[in-house]
C-alpha cells in the first residue's frame, strides 16, 4: 500500500508539475551584485526556503535581521523604537559603512541641526554639514502588512546591504545612512501569513479559497482594525506614535512606503492633487527619482506606471507626512504578493508571482538609495532649506499663528496639542491674554480684531515645522484648481451617458477635508499677525500627557471639590466625562443623568448633568470617585444639598433618571467594515473601559438577543447585511427592539433599517428610490413646484470627505453635552437620509451655508443635503432605532462626535 500510495503521489506531482507554469521561470537573481562576505548567512540559509516559495512571519525574521546583524555587526545595527499592542518589538536596521556606524551620535547631530537652522551658528556651518555627512534613506515595509511582498524585500535588501562587496554597494554605504522597517504594522502581516500558509496551495486562480481570505484576516490594519496608512494625520496608535518618535530622532531626507498589489508597479511622480504646503523644489524631486527607478525597471524590461491614482493630498500617508517634514517621501506599489499570494494569473493569462512582487520592490529599493546617493548634497540641501524658509515663510506669510482655546473641554484641546506635540510641532500655552487685529474664526469664516485669554494654545508658524502644522490646522486645503477643472468635466461627461453606459470614475482618492480643530470641535482661529505674548512650551510626558515643559505640570488636571453629603455631581460636555461614568457604571457605582438643567447648591448645571448620589452607594464611593476624577481628568462638584433654591429640577427630581450598566453587541463578520468594527472597538476599548461582545450576524441568529441592552451595527454593506439577517432575523430584531432593546446602525447599516420591506425608521436614502407616481385623486403639482422639481438635482455625487456645518437639536437626550447650535461633520459618499416623519431628527443639515472645508459638488452637494438628518432616533415600542448616516468614529480622530456617539449607549437603554 506505502509503495502504490508514493506511485500515485508521484504520478499526481508530475501531472501538477506539467499543467501548472513553474513559480520561478526566469526567476530574479536576488545574488547578482556580489560578491558577498560568506560569513553573512543569506535569508534563505536562515529559513530554508528562497523568497517567494513561502511567506515569512515574524519570529523568521527576526532570525534573519539578528543573524545578519551578528555576522556584519561593522555594518549593521538593530535599533528597538517600540512595541505593537500585541507587544511585538518594532524594530529598524540601521545600515551604513564602519566609518559611520562608528559615529552615529555626531551624525545624527549634524541632521538635527540641518532640522532646526536656529541651532545653526551661520550658514557655512550648514555648509560644511551638508558637504560632509551621509544622506539619510528611510526604507519602510510592510505598513500594510497583508500587502506581502514588502516585507519579504527588506529581508532580501537588509541582507545584500550588510553582505554585498560590491564597489557600488560600499559607495552607497560611504555616503548614506540607511535605516530599514521590515514589520512597520506587524499584526497585520502576521494575521496574514499565519492564515495563508496554512491554507495555501499555490494555486493561480483568482477564485481560489488562499486569494479569499476570511473577515478581518487579510487587512491592511493593525489589531485593532485601524488603517496605519492613514495614521499619520491624528497618530491615534502606539505603532504610529513609536513610529513618529524613532522618525523626529533620524530626520531622514528620503522615505519610501512600500505597498502592493496594483497591475503593474508604480513609483511617483503621484497622481494629481498634491499638498499645496510643499514646496515647488519637491515636485522637481519626483521627477529625479521616478527615473531613477525607471531606468533600473527599464533594464529589466518590467513594465510601471506613474502620475496616476496615488495622489499626495492628504497629510496622514505614509509619503506625505515625512514629506510635510522635508523628506522625499514616496509610495511604491508592487504587483505580486498579498491576496495574490504566492501566484496569479493576470486576466491577459500571464502570470505574477510573490517572488515577483519582492524583486520589484528589492530594484526600486537599492535604485532609490542610489539615486539618493547620487544626489546626496542636493538631498541634504534641500531639507535644509525646507526647514530655514518654513521659518521665514511662517514669520512673514498670510497665516502667522494658530489660536486653540480650551473652552469648555480642555481635555479634548489638550489632546489636539499632544497630537501636534507627537508630530514635532511646537505648541505654547499663554500666560496672559492678547490680541489681534485680525483673526479669522473657523466656524463662521470671518475675520476680525479679537481679543484671547490667558491660557490659550498657540502655534506661531515661524517654526521648522510650519509645513506640517499648517497642513494639520489650516481650515481648508487648497486643491489644485487643475484638478478641480478636470473632475467637473468628467461629471459633464458623466451626465451626458446614458444609464446603461458605463461612468467615468472620478480621481479622488480620498478625503478632502480633515482640518484638525474642526475634527477635534476645539475653538479654533487662524490670525494674520502674532504679537508677543508671554507664554511657555509645551511637551508631553513618558505617559503621553501635555504638560508645561518648565513645571512639568499637567495642563489638564481633574478632582472633586470636597466630601458630598447629597450627590457628585459632573457636567457632560467632556469627552472625559463619558469616561468616569462608563467607568463608574462599570465597577458598580449608580449614577443618573439629568434630562434638564438642574440646580444644586446655589449653582446651576448643564442638562446631561451627572448625579452621582449619596445615599444609594457605598462608602467606597468618596475616594474612588475623587481618584477617578483625576485619572480621567474631569472636574466633579461635591453638592451638600438636594434642595434647588430655584428651578424645577434639583437633585432628586423625577427628571434625574437612573442609568444602568448597558450590555452591548458589536456586530463583526461578513459585510461589516473592518476599520468601522476597529474603530468602535478601539474606542469602547482603549478610551472608555466599554466592555462589549463582538458578535457575527451567524451568531446572533443563534443567540437570545433578549439578554442584550444594545445591538450596534458598524458601518458595512446593505446587501449583505440584509441577506445574512434574512426576513426573520429582521423581524427577530423588530420584536427585540420593541421591547426595549437599542439598535444602533451607522453608515450602510442605517441604510438597511430605513429600505423597503426592513423599515425600522420612515427615513430614506436619498436617490435610492424614484418618486412613486401620483395616487389617484391626488392633486397634480403646481407649474413652480414642477419647475422647481425639474431643476432639483435627483441623486447626490459622491462627496470625497467634506466637512460640513450641521444643526443641532438640543432637546434631545442624543445631544446632552452639546450646548452649541452648530455641530462641524464629516460627509462622505452619497448617502443621504431624507427626514423621518415619525421619529426625531436630532441632528440635520439646514439652509444653504453648509460647508465648511473639502470639495463639494456645485448645483448638487449642497441643493440635496439640505434638509436631511444625520443623526435619527426612532422610538419603536419601549426601545429605539438611532441611525448615524455617515460613521463619527472615522479614523478616530472625529473626538466633537465621540458623545453624540456614545450617548446611545450611555442613554438610550436606560431613558423611554
Amino acid at each position: 500500500m506505502r509503495r502504490l500510495g508514493a506511485t500515485i503521489l508521484c504520478g499526481f506531482s508530475i501531472l501538477l508539475s506539467s499543467t501548472r507554469p513553474p513559480i520561478f521561470a526566469d526567476a530574479f537573481d536576488f545574488y547578482a551584485r556580489g560578491p558577498y562576505r560568506p560569513s553573512v548567512p543569506r535569508p534563505s540559509q536562515l529559513l530554508g526556503y528562497e523568497p517567494g516559495e513561502f511567506h515569512t512571519d515574524f519570529r523568521g525574521m527576526e532570525r534573519v535581521i539578528f543573524a545578519i546583524a551578528q555576522a556584519a555587526a561593522d555594518r549593521v545595527r538593530v535599533i528597538e523604537y517600540g512595541q505593537s499592542y500585541e507587544r511585538r518589538p518594532l524594530r529598524l536596521l540601521l545600515i551604513s559603512a564602519p566609518e559611520n556606524m562608528n559615529r552615529l551620535d555626531e551624525l545624527r547631530a549634524r541632521i538635527q541641526k540641518l532640522a532646526d537652522p536656529r541651532r545653526l551658528s551661520s550658514p557655512e556651518e550648514a555648509a560644511a554639514i551638508i558637504r560632509t555627512t551621509p544622506v539619510v534613506v528611510w526604507l519602510n515595509y510592510a505598513n500594510d502588512g497583508n500587502e506581502s511582498a514588502a516585507f519579504e524585500a527588506a529581508l532580501q535588501v537588509a541582507y545584500h546591504l550588510a553582505a554585498s562587496e560590491e564597489p557600488k554597494t560600499r559607495e552607497l554605504l560611504e555616503n548614506a545612512l540607511i535605516l530599514i522597517n521590515p514589520a512597520h504594522n506587524p499584526e497585520s502581516h502576521e494575521r496574514f501569513v499565519t492564515w495563508y500558509n496554512a491554507f495555501a496551495v499555490g494555486a493561480e486562480d483568482r477564485f481560489a479559497y488562499e486569494h479569499n481570505a476570511p473577515w478581518g484576516l487579510s487587512t491592511n490594519n493593525n489589531h485593532y482594525q485601524i488603517d496605519l496608512n492613514r495614521d499619520a494625520l491624528a497618530s491615534t496608535q502606539i505603532e504610529t506614535q513609536a513610529l513618529m518618535r524613532a522618525y523626529l530622532q533620524w530626520n531622514p531626507q528620503v522615505f519610501v512606503d512600500h505597498h502592493g498589489q496594483t497591475t503593474t508597479f508604480f513609483f511617483p511622480p503621484p497622481a494629481s492633487p498634491v499638498n499645496a504646503n510643499l514646496p515647488k523644489a519637491y515636485h522637481e524631486w519626483m521627477e529625479i527619482f521616478g527615473r531613477g527607478n525607471a531606468d533600473a525597471f527599464d533594464r529589466h524590461g518590467w513594465a510601471y506606471f506613474a502620475r496616476d491614482v496615488f495622489d499626495l493630498f492628504y497629510p496622514g500617508y505614509w509619503d506625505s507626512w515625512p514629506s510635510l517634514n522635508g523628506a522625499i517621501g514616496m509610495t511604491y506599489e508592487t504587483d505580486g504578493g498579498g491576496s495574490r499570494g504566492l501566484r496569479w494569473l493576470r486576466e491577459d493569462g500571464a502570470l505574477v508571482t510573490l517572488r515577483d512582487g519582492i524583486a520589484k520592490h528589492f530594484v526600486a529599493s537599492l535604485a532609490t538609495v542610489e539615486t539618493a546617493v547620487r544626489h546626496r548634497e542636493r538631498l541634504l540641501q534641500y531639507f535644509y532649506d525646507f526647514k530655514r524658509t518654513a521659518i521665514e515663510e511662517g514669520a512673514r506669510g498670510p497665516m502667522r499663528r494658530f489660536v486653540l482655546l480650551p473652552g469648555n473641554d480642555p481635555g479634548r484641546a489638550a489632546e489636539l496639542v499632544a497630537t501636534l506635540l507627537r508630530a514635532g510641532i511646537e505648541v505654547q500655552v499663554t500666560q496672559e491674554s492678547f490680541s489681534s487685529r485680525a483673526a479669522h474664526d473657523y466656524l463662521s469664516k470671518t475675520a476680525a480684531a479679537r481679543s484671547f485669554p490667558a491660557g490659550a494654545f498657540i502655534v506661531d508658524l515661524a517654526q521648522p515645522q510650519m509645513r506640517l502644522a499648517k497642513a494639520l490646522l489650516e481650515p481648508e486645503a487648497e486643491l489644485d484648481p487643475q484638478f478641480v477643472k478636470r473632475q467637473l468635466e468628467i461629471r459633464e461627461r458623466n451626465e451626458r451617458r446614458g444609464k446603461n453606459v458605463p461612468k467615468e470614475r472620478y480621481e479622488f482618492y480620498d478625503v478632502t477635508a480633515w482640518s484638525l480643530p474642526l475634527a477635534f470641535g476645539v475653538e479654533a482661529y487662524w490670525t494674520e499677525d502674532a504679537p508677543r505674548v508671554r507664554s511657555i512650551p509645551l511637551t508631553l510626558d513618558e505617559s503621553g500627557r501635555v504638560i508645561i515643559s518648565d513645571e512639568r505640570k499637567p495642563v489638564v488636571a481633574g478632582g472633586v471639590s470636597g466630601r458630598a453629603t447629597s450627590a457628585y455631581l459632573f457636567s457632560y460636555e467632556t469627552n472625559a466625562a463619558a469616561r468616569l461614568a462608563f467607568a463608574l457604571l462599570h465597577e458598580g457605582y449608580k449614577i443618573a443623568v439629568s434630562t434638564r438643567p438642574l440646580r444644586a447648591d446655589g449653582r446651576d448645571f448643564p442638562r446631561g448633568t451627572l448625579v452621582v448620589p449619596i445615599e444609594r452607594n457605598p462608602e467606597s464611593l468618596h475616594e474612588r470617585i475623587a481618584q477617578l476624577a483625576r485619572e480621567c481628568g474631569v472636574n466633579v462638584y461635591a453638592a451638600a444639598s438636594a434642595y434647588p433654591d430655584r428651578g424645577e429640577t434639583g437633585i432628586g427630581s423625577p427628571a434625574v433618571i437612573p442609568l444602568r450598566k448597558p450590555k452591548v453587541v458589536v456586530i463583526a463578520g461578513d459585510g461589516v467594515s473592518v476599520t468601522s468594527f476597529g474603530a468602535i472597538w478601539f474606542l469602547f476599548e482603549r478610551r472608555f473601559g466599554i466592555p462589549f461582545i463582538p458578535m457575527t450576524l451567524s451568531s446572533l441568529h443563534r443567540a437570545n438577543i433578549f439578554e442584550y441592552d444594545v445591538i450596534l451595527f458598524p458601518d458595512g454593506s446593505p446587501s449583505i447585511y440584509r441577506a445574512t439577517l434574512g426576513d426573520r432575523g429582521l423581524e427577530r430584531l423588530k420584536r427585540w427592539v420593541s421591547e426595549g432593546g437599542v439598535l444602533i446602525g451607522i453608515g450602510g447599516a442605517a441604510e438597511l433599517f430605513t429600505q423597503k420591506g426592513v423599515e425600522l425608521t420612515t427615513a430614506r436614502v436619498l436617490g435610492a428610490e424614484e418618486e412613486a407616481p401620483a395616487s389617484p385623486g391626488s392633486s397634480a403639482p403646481s407649474p413652480a413646484s414642477a419647475q422647481a422639481s425639474a431643476e432639483r438635482p435627483m441623486r447626490p455625487l459622491p462627496v470625497p470627505g467634506a466637512i460640513l456645518r450641521a444643526t443641532v437639536d438640543r432637546h434631545h437626550f442624543l445631544t446632552f453635552g452639546y450646548e452649541a447650535e452648530h455641530l462641524p461633520v464629516l460627509v462622505n459618499g452619497a448617502r443621504f437620509f431624507t427626514r423621518s416623519r415619525d421619529g426625531a431628527n436630532v441632528v440635520t443639515f439646514e439652509g444653504k451655508e453648509l460647508h465648511l472645508s473639502g470639495f463639494i459638488w456645485p448645483n448638487n452637494t449642497v441643493e440635496l443635503l439640505s434638509g436631511t438628518a444625520y443623526l435619527i432616533h426612532e422610538p419603536t415600542g419601549r426601545g429605539h432605532v438611532i441611525l448615524y448616516a455617515q460613521d463619527p468614529n472615522f479614523r478616530l480622530f472625529w473626538h466633537s462626535l465621540t458623545r453624540l456617539f456614545l450617548n446611545s449607549v450611555l442613554f438610550a437603554p436606560s431613558l423611554r
